[in-house]
């Protein structure tokens, strides 16, 4: 039986940036103790019909901003799940962190209770990027997290930096990549800037007050990060990420392998049995339905065989190096690979697009510039 990963969300943030659109909550302080009793409830009533004796290899704390909690409530939390669940030995445990959040002792206490990972939203080591993007750390602040988290025994960390942001130059980024490259983290994801329906930001552009950098710029600088990463010695193994070898995030291999997890907490999302699960948003109603029934699930849909075929291939041709196996998809699914995507294959070949080897699909250098494009080929 596949082993399980585990997603906890914890929904507080001290500030919305202005490009979020996951669910974020201000800080409730009356209310964050509610949540994580209501999480611990939670837990307890899926470890036993749902976990299956099935082995988690990965628990990954996002949000929002987990280490808006005190350590000790995040500890109590990992503390239930290893109770609750069969967590093995060398399970991935990665907390999402603000540098804004990090105190002296605050990771040292949490590495002794063993999360292994910590992935760091930097966004930008320039201090004129993270006003725009209304991020509430300082420049300073991080490499102060850094600092922290190598003294507490960290020796797997991940930062995020975005990229194509309105009036970044080239040698802006340039400058955040040699940064994050001389702090030498792990693990490395680059994100383009995108303009998500209902946030600030998206209000602000379509009244043309934060103008977009053109295409070709923004092409520009992730071809840059590409350079400069992949000579520094990361891998570059997904379209986004980049790692030191053996150090790739376990825990989103699971979504980019369109594997099962199951998602814990406000608005968080599950697949288990071919269907998707999604909780409340709200942490107030998420509570109350925890309160009442020990789950808090808002919706389910059930995929259809085809749309399950097309977002294992959406997702598999995310990753660069391992793409998509074909003999996999066949028996996965039952079908022929060719009969369902034969005339698919041939075109974006002939485009150059993608490559067939050894039986497994992958982007090409070109069809990586055109990824959407591409992608969209197989689930249209």
């Amino acid at each position: 039986m596949d082993p399980l990963s585990l997603y906890i969300h914890i929904p507080y943030c001290i500030h919305k940036c202005g490009y979020c659109d996951f669910n974020s909550h201000k800080i409730n302080v009356q209310e964050m103790d509610a949540y994580v009793d209501a999480l611990l409830r939670e837990i307890a009533f899926y470890s036993k019909p749902s976990a299956d004796n099935r082995q988690v290899a990965t628990i990954f704390f996002g949000g929002g901003n987990p280490t808006t909690l005190p350590a000790t409530q995040l500890i109590r939390i990992l503390e239930t799940l290893c109770d609750k669940f069969d967590v093995s030995a060398d399970c991935e445990i990665t907390l999402e962190a603000n540098p804004a959040t990090i105190g002296p002792d605050f990771l040292q206490d949490l590495r002794s209770a063993g999360f292994n990972r910590l992935s760091v939203g930097v966004q930008s080591f320039l201090e004129r990027d993270l006003r725009l993007l209304e991020r509430v750390h300082s420049v300073e602040e991080i490499f102060l997290t850094m600092e922290r988290a190598r003294s507490a025994g960290f020796d797997n960390l991940s930062l995020d930096l975005m990229f194509a942001l309105p009036g970044q130059t080239l040698a802006d980024w340039d400058a955040n990549l040699t940064k994050a490259i001389k702090i030498n983290p792990e693990h490395i994801s680059t994100y383009n800037l995108t303009i998500e329906p209902a946030t600030a930001f998206y209000k602000l552009h379509s009244r043309g007050q934060l103008v977009m950098p053109p295409e070709d710029s923004q092409l520009e600088h992730y071809q840059t990060a590409i350079a400069r990463l992949t000579e520094a010695g990361y891998r570059h193994y997904e379209i986004s990420n980049f790692c030191k070898p053996g150090k790739l995030s376990q825990h989103n291999m699971t979504y980019w392998e369109n594997r099962e997890y199951l998602g814990l907490g406000a608005g968080a999302s599950s697949y288990l049995d071919g269907a998707r699960y999604k909780n409340w948003n709200l942490p107030s109603r998420y509570i109350k339905e925890v309160d009442a029934g020990g789950g808090a699930v808002e919706s389910v849909e059930r995929l259809e065989p085809q749309m399950a075929l097309g977002e294992t291939l959406m997702l598999g041709l995310r990753l660069l190096e391992k793409g998509v196996n074909i003999r996999q998809i066949e028996s996965r699914f039952r079908v022929s690979f060719m009969e369902v995507y034969g005339k698919t294959l041939s075109a974006l070949s002939g485009e150059n697009l993608i490559s067939v080897e050894r039986g497994r699909i992958s982007l090409t250098k070109k069809g990586l510039f055109l990824a959407d494009t591409v992608i969209l080929e197989f689930i249209s």
